[in-house]
């Protein structure tokens, strides 16, 4: 009889226990998952999707209206004519007598080298960025040399020569496409250069000279026209302004004696030269 009763009430202590933690436990989670919720997700996403590609991201086209921007290198050949000018100039002086080296001689020249640059596109065209050299021919004239002598001939022509003519530059273009064919640029650029100097009175037993390498700073601009020739090929025609920064020689007193060197004389080379260039770009594209 005491088992049953022990039966019986530890029986009803375990249905208490679990009703109390069913309670709790419910109360704490919340409310119930309802997982048949999930079988519609293949739905839900197939509306998202939807409203991402028509609304949510609408992308606005951008236009392009040409190939993207390159740069391409070339190489240019270039001839011409140099339409040359040495000034002479100076004051020096000998037993207080003053020796002045004055006037300019011109003559044509012929000149050439070339340049390798690399071309950027641009809006209407191309900026062209080059290093050239190039030479001159001789030029030959006559200055004078103007010496203060009481009854004596106050000027006494001097034969000049300029020889070995050369120049390294740095340019800048800037061409300008007026048509798929035509265009025209214009820009300029600064670098060295330099020349054999000589000046002499060569009719005299006794006589001046001046010469020596003059090597100095040196710049140009100039304009001209383009023709396309191919995509490759283009040939250019343009003026050029071109000058070196004045140099000194050391000017010399010379008998069959003896030479004294008591002074300098100074030059200055200038040019207006008409070019004709042919530019090859990418030139080494088909050894690729």
């Amino acid at each position: 009889m005491q088992i049953s009763r022990f039966i019986i009430v530890a029986m009803l202590s375990i249905a208490c226990t679990r009703a109390v933690a069913g309670d709790l436990v419910a109360g704490d989670l919340g409310e119930p998952i309802d997982l048949s919720s999930f079988s519609s997700l293949d739905s839900v996403l197939a509306e998202s999707e939807q409203a991402v590609g028509d609304d949510a991201f609408a992308f606005t086209p951008v236009a392009f209206d040409g190939e993207p921007s390159r740069i391409r290198g070339y190489v240019s050949a270039i001839a011409g004519g140099s339409f040359g000018t040495i000034n002479a100039g100076g004051t020096s002086y000998f037993s207080s007598q003053a020796v002045r080296t004055v006037g300019a001689a011109s003559e044509a020249m012929f000149t050439g080298g070339g340049a390798i640059g690399m071309a950027l596109d641009r809006p209407s065209g191309l900026l062209r960025m080059e290093v050239e050299g190039r030479a001159r021919g001789p030029l030959h004239g006559q200055t004078q040399f103007s010496v203060d002598i009481p009854d004596s001939q106050n000027s006494l022509p001097a034969n000049t020569t300029v020889s070995g003519g050369w120049s390294a530059m740095t340019n800048f273009w800037r061409d300008w496409f007026l048509s798929d064919r035509f265009g025209v640029y214009g820009g300029g650029g600064f670098g060295v250069g330099g020349y054999q100097y000589s000046t002499i009175i060569a009719d005299l037993e006794e006589g001046l000279v001046g010469g020596s390498t003059v090597n100095t700073f040196a710049w140009q601009v100039g304009t001209g026209f383009t023709y396309r020739l191919s995509d490759r090929v283009t040939f250019d025609t343009g003026y050029r302004f071109f000058a070196m920064s004045p140099g000194s020689s050391p000017l010399v007193l010379r008998t069959p004696s003896y030479s004294q060197t008591f002074g300098a004389t100074t030059s200055a080379f200038s040019a207006s030269e008409l070019l004709l260039s042919i530019r090859i770009y990418e030139p080494f594209r088909s050894w690729r």
